[in-house]
């Protein structure tokens, strides 16, 4: 997986235990980190506002990969909320 998919999942994991508040604040600062990394790798003007649907949708599969992976966790359970997160921000 792309090394800035991997960062956001750390940054995600690292919120873990947090309040929801936080939690919601800091994913949506790991989301748009990812978003202005791959919209600024793009070269094509043209296919930025797809780099930045890609890797929301990048960040969004490893999350649920993750969450399989740790299933029956407290883990699983913060990126349930993640999830969620992420689910909202896209429909915005």
């Amino acid at each position: 997986m792309d090394q800035r998919i991997e960062s956001s999942l750390a940054d995600v994991l690292a919120l873990a235990g947090e309040e929801p508040e936080a939690v919601r604040q800091g994913v949506r600062i790991a989301l748009a980190d990812c978003e202005a990394s791959f919209r600024a790798r793009e070269e094509n003007k043209r296919m930025r506002d797809q780099a930045t649907r890609v890797s929301r949708a990048l960040c969004r599969a490893r999350v649920v990969a993750e969450m399989y992976q740790r299933r029956g966790t407290q883990v699983a359970e913060h990126l349930t909320l993640v999830l969620s997160i992420i689910d909202r921000q896209q429909e915005r």
